[in-house]
Formats: C-alpha cells, structure tokens, sequence
C-alpha cells in the first residue's frame, strides 16, 4: 500500500487532481493536440462554463468535468469517469448532444444547420465489458464517430469521442512507451506511485509543468485539504468497486454450483444480490459525506466531489 507521507505527487484521476492538472491552459492544450491529432496545431483554447443549464423546466441540465473551445470553433468535452454505471455510452451520447444542440441559437433566421464540431474525450478508469478479452497490446483508445455502416467512411465529423480505458496503461512499462499518447497515459496512470521526476520530459517538454503542478510539497494548505477529501472519495469508489467485482465472483460460482434449483430461488439469490450492493454503496458514500463534513466542508462542494445531488446527501 502506498505511504500517504511519501506520496510525491498527487493523484491526477481524483477529481481534484484532474481538475488542477487540466485545468491549466498551456497543459490542456498539449494534450488535447497529442490525443486528437488534428490537421492543424491547436493554438489557443478558451474555458467555458462547466453547468449547460436546462433550457426548460422539463429539461435535465448538464455539468462536464472540463469544457472548452479551440480557436475554429470547435467545442471540447473532458470526463474523468472513476466508475463504471449503467448506461454509460448513453450518457456520454446525450452530453455530446446537449453540447452540439444549443448551437442552434434561437431566433437567427440566418442559422442554415451549419455546425461546429464537438469533440469528447473520456477517461475511463475501467475496461468497456466487450473490450475485456482483447489483446494487452491493443490500443488502450478509442475512436468513436459518425460512419456510414457499409463503407466504413466517416459520414459526419462533427460528433467525436475518444474513450481512453486507463487499466490497459497500468500493465505498461516506460519502455514500452513510444508515442505522445504513451507518455500522456502512462504518466496519468501511475504518477501517484512515482518517487523520481516525472518521465518523458525530454520528449515533452510539456511534463516540467505538469511535474511542478502535481508536486505535494508546492500545494497550499486550502489545497492539500481538498486533495485529501477528493482522495478519500476516490478510494472509497475504488473500495466498493473491488467489493461488488469479489462479491460477483463468489456468487457466480455459488450459482454454478447451485445450476438447476427452481427458478424462484435464483430470482430471491438475484435481488439479495443487488440489494447488497446498494446497501454497501450506500454506506461507502455516506461515509465519506461524514468524513468530509467532519473536516468543514460545505454539502454543494461535497455533492461536487461526489457528482451527486444535494439532495441525495441526506
């Protein structure tokens, strides 16, 4: 287990890691060149609000990680997403729909359905379930867009997503890094482990940055109190992540055993299942509410951390 006093630098997929690592212009515009790739060098990129409010009351607003527009227009949408959920491509269609529909502004008689791109970028700390049994040496990334089926040619541009599952890069070694993108993820995945400088900084130049931005010893004290809080809810998400995987295999085998009961008493075994999980999660979450209240933390920042109502907090 890692020492928390020796620990040299945070953890950038904590929600509060990767806010302050990408929240930096100069750091979001590398990457966003390296993971992209586009025809032209992005220059300049300008933050935008987080919060898509609901343009109805019978809408759901929208809150992105990290938004923001490139110099020509287009739009970018950054995820960290610690924990696999249901539904999750939904959500990810419906944040990029949310983000490319308000460009319709209302009330331009000279709008023709001309759109600017909206790209997102999604960090995964998880593997997709039909990725699972895929080669280690596949790519850890990929690339989702608009494509006519039968062609395979790209039918629109102006929907993109890269879905970067993280477990794929724990399993490398700096060695076996060869790309912009390599060094990029490698580095994410395993610098809260790392106890010498920052790998790569001779192919990007970029990384003395980031290594000063992540180093413990130049956050201030406001900023250490948030990282802990932030590093308690990853952990705990990690902790029930871990517990519902066991929890599954243990059952899956107590089935197998059990192969041919009535059905009544499969359907009873399957709801205790879920019950348990929900019950497990609940508790996980309420105590890190409590931790994080205990330290004076306000609810609406807690929710934040969190990613989740208010209201939910009890």
């Amino acid at each position: 287990m890692i020492q928390e006093q020796r620990a040299r630098y945070i953890n950038p997929l904590t929600d509060f890691g990767f806010k302050k690592i990408f929240g930096d212009e100069e750091i979001m515009r590398d990457f966003l060149n390296d993971i992209i790739e586009p025809e032209s060098p992005i220059m300049q990129i300008t933050f935008m609000d987080k919060e898509m409010p609901a343009e109805t009351k019978y809408e759901r607003g929208v809150i992105y990680d990290m938004r923001c527009m490139l110099e020509s227009g287009e739009e970018v949408i950054v995820e960290m997403q610690n924990r696999g959920q249901d539904y999750f491509r939904d959500r990810i269609c419906y944040y990029m729909a949310r983000a490319l529909s308000v460009q319709g502004e209302r009330g331009d008689n000279e709008w023709k359905f001309r759109l600017h791109p909206v790209y997102g970028i999604f960090f995964m700390n998880f593997r997709l379930k039909e990725n699972e049994k895929e080669e280690s040496t596949s790519t850890g990334i990929s690339h989702v867009a608009l494509a006519n089926v039968g062609t395979g040619k790209m039918f629109s541009d102006k929907l993109q997503m890269w879905l970067i599952e993280l477990p794929r890069y724990r399993r490398m070694s700096e060695a076996d890094c060869k790309t912009n993108k390599d060094y990029w993820l490698y580095t994410l995945t395993h610098m809260e482990t790392m106890i010498q400088n920052i790998p790569f900084q001779n192919q990007k130049p970029i990384f003395h940055k980031l290594e000063n931005m992540a180093d413990m010893a130049e956050l201030t004290p406001e900023e250490r109190n948030y990282y802990q809080v932030s590093l308690d809810s990853y952990r705990t998400n990690l902790a029930v992540m871990e517990h519902e995987r066991n929890v599954g295999r243990a059952e899956g085998r107590a089935e197998g055993r059990a192969e041919g009961r009535a059905e009544g008493r499969a359907e009873g075994r399957a709801e205790g299942r879920a019950e348990g999980e929900s019950l497990g999660y609940k508790r996980a979450m309420d105590a890190a509410i409590n931790g994080m209240r205990a330290r004076g933390m306000r609810d609406d920042v807690i929710a934040e951390i969190l990613g989740m109502d208010i209201a939910q907090m009890g």
